[in-house]
């Protein structure tokens, strides 16, 4: 018997992070899961230079991140148990801390790339979330052939 109790998706707003918040929307709805989007700004941008934040950039960054979170979740998902969280850091390693310390069932992550390669966040992020992960990991490839429809 599965059991899916939350679902993890991390959010870069691509058309792979709206798949993959699709596949999740399906398996919560299917297994009464909550919904956890995650969007992690890389510290660099959050902490640029050493001179401190004096224009309080950081702060408006996650101000606007939050509001495309919102955004981000299409109207018929509104019934659905969606936590929205942005956070500053490390991508992968937020997204596994996170899931750690939320006890997430499964990770679904948009994967980029002509490829296949798993490239979300520059390169390396996507492959040591799913080396890492204290859980399941699913990739979903927009172009790729998959078992979720269109409609919800």
């Amino acid at each position: 018997m599965i059991k899916i109790n939350k679902i993890l998706v991390p959010v870069d707003f691509s058309e792979g992070s709206a798949l993959a918040l699709r596949y999740a929307a399906t398996l919560a709805s299917e297994y009464g899961a909550q919904i956890h989007l995650l969007n992690v700004i890389e510290e660099e941008v959050l902490q640029a230079g050493s001179l401190g934040d004096t224009l309080n950039t950081s702060d408006k960054w996650e101000e606007q991140n939050r509001v495309l979170l919102e955004e981000f979740v299409p109207d018929e998902f509104n019934k659905l148990d969606i936590i929205k969280k942005v956070q500053g850091g490390l991508v992968y390693e937020s997204i596994i801390d996170y899931a750690r310390e939320n006890e997430v069932s499964l990770i679904i992550i948009g994967a980029h790339g002509k490829s296949g390669f798993i490239d979300s966040w520059l390169g390396g992020n996507s492959y040591e979330i799913a080396r890492k992960s204290p859980c399941a990991v699913l990739t979903v490839k927009p172009q790729a052939r998959g078992f979720v429809e269109k409609g919800f």
